[in-house]
């Protein structure tokens, strides 16, 4: 028993020390250990359904940390309001969407149409309401939007212009392009090439660079938490009231008064549901080449590659996917700025999380913090880690030509038996048996990965 009780200290003692440890590095990381992150964008869609919160919401948004598993990748316009004049819609936006083309001629095909589609509305041509067509959601006008936003304020040709550094006058460089890469400093020197000599062969190949790099669209709904909870109160208490029936009043009244409370708890804040629309620079090897002989000649005409620059469409975004979340904030005893700031900041991560989660392409890598006593990484719950995932262990690796590259080279699972490290924004703290807080550790804790090295290996979201 004392042998048990003395490992037992000497782990706990381990882990005390190792969480001192990860809070002096904290922030320094990303400084010491160089690897190669996606490139990221984002953009909050603004709307007037938002009400007097607007600028609440808008300034939590921007006040939101930028997550650190991405690179930050600036554009000129990374804002988009629904209201400006700009994005309203004409019949021909929405028909090039596919809306506005297919004619419900009879009754069976209205009925058809509403069953595959429940919450798009009919559009009649005449008064008695037997020809018409699907209108698009709420969610489908935004996406229209989006789209319109992407073609008419040329954001692929922005990423481009800001990857490249592009000044007023023409002239771009690739420094950005080599710092984001992590090429060695002798890599660096032997192939990042200069501002006279070009882009090299090797760096016209490592398109992953700049591939990947994405934007992501936000646009939120706000709820107020009252209705719903009444509601739930409502049917709750019409529940107790059948199942009680010739009951003991003081029983019927005791949970009246319970579930009162419950609304009361609840009736405050807001919940949030987030439509997040995720793109990806359209980039290739023949891309990067044909951007080499246009901008980056010896012989280079600042007028001709200008003229080049304004009329080429050989820059495009790609559409990944969409999400959807939901966050829930109750009020207690928060101002409503606090329970919104809060709000976004939840929002956020979840939506990013839920993106990380669905697609691959999107999945960040973790670096290994340590791996003695165990296995573990400085992500938690705002990345949306859950008890049972599997990561998958990388170590970068060059190939033929000499370009980093991702290799798979074993799994772990997240520890069930230890706590997730819960990194959101105002968490609320572990509680013991006693109700005393557990102190915070600022990690997660995997199983499995025996042959990991910190600071060389990384982790990413398998499934």
């Amino acid at each position: 028993m004392k042998y048990l009780k003395k490992t037992r200290n000497l782990k706990f003692a381990i882990l005390v020390l190792l969480s001192v440890n990860l809070l002096i590095v904290k922030g320094q990381d990303d400084k010491t250990t160089k690897y190669r992150r996606s490139s990221l964008t984002m953009v909050l869609v603004e709307n007037n359904d938002l009400g007097k919160n607007k600028d609440m919401v808008v300034n939590a948004y921007n006040a939101f940390p930028f997550p650190d598993k991405y690179n930050l990748h600036k554009i000129v316009d990374n804002k988009l309001n629904t209201a400006d004049k700009q994005m309203i819609l004409s019949i021909d936006d929405y028909k090039k969407a596919g809306f506005y083309k297919d004619t419900l001629k009879t009754p069976m095909d209205m009925i058809k149409a509403k069953s595959k589609n429940p919450l798009n509305k009919i559009k009649y041509f005449d008064e008695t309401n037997t020809k018409g067509f699907l209108e698009p959601t709420r969610e489908e006008i935004v996406n229209i939007q989006i789209n319109k936003y992407i073609k008419e304020k040329n954001i692929a040709k922005q990423m481009v212009a800001s990857w490249f550094n592009r000044k007023s006058d023409g002239k771009m460089d690739w420094d950005l392009w080599k710092q984001r890469a992590a090429y060695s400093a002798s890599q660096s020197e032997k192939d990042g090439g200069d501002s006279k000599q070009g882009l090299t062969d090797k760096m016209l190949r490592d398109v992953d660079v700049i591939g990947n790099s994405f934007i992501v669209f936000n646009y939120m709904d706000f709820y107020e938490n009252e209705p719903v909870a009444r509601f739930l109160r409502d049917v709750a208490k019409a529940e107790v009231t059948k199942q009680l029936a010739g009951k003991p009043q003081f029983l019927i009244d005791k949970s009246m008064q319970l579930l009162d409370k419950a609304y009361d708890l609840t009736k405050e804040g807001y919940t949030v549901k987030c439509n997040t629309y995720l793109y990806q620079l359209d980039w290739s090897e023949a891309i990067a080449k044909q951007t080499k002989n246009w901008f980056f000649n010896n012989d280079l005409d600042l007028t001709k590659s200008n003229k080049i620059w304004d009329t080429t469409s050989l820059y495009k975004m790609k559409f990944v996917g969409k999400t959807i979340s939901l966050s829930i904030v109750v009020g207690g005893k928060k101002t409503v700025e606090e329970i919104i700031t809060l709000q976004v900041k939840r929002t956020m991560d979840n939506a990013l999380s839920k993106l990380q989660r669905a697609y691959v392409v999107f999945r960040p890598v973790s670096p290994i913090f340590e791996t003695n006593p165990f296995l573990i990484a400085q992500i938690g719950i705002k990345e949306g880690v859950e008890n049972g995932d599997k990561y998958e262990i990388l170590k970068s690796e060059e190939d033929q030509f000499g370009i980093p590259k991702w290799k798979s080279i074993g799994k772990v699972k997240v520890d069930k038996k230890k706590p997730i490290w819960d990194n959101r924004p105002n968490a609320e703290p572990l509680k013991d048996k006693d109700g005393k807080d557990i102190p915070v550790l600022p990690y997660t804790t995997f199983k499995g990965g025996k042959k990991a090295v910190a600071g060389m290996h990384y982790i990413r979201f398998l499934k």
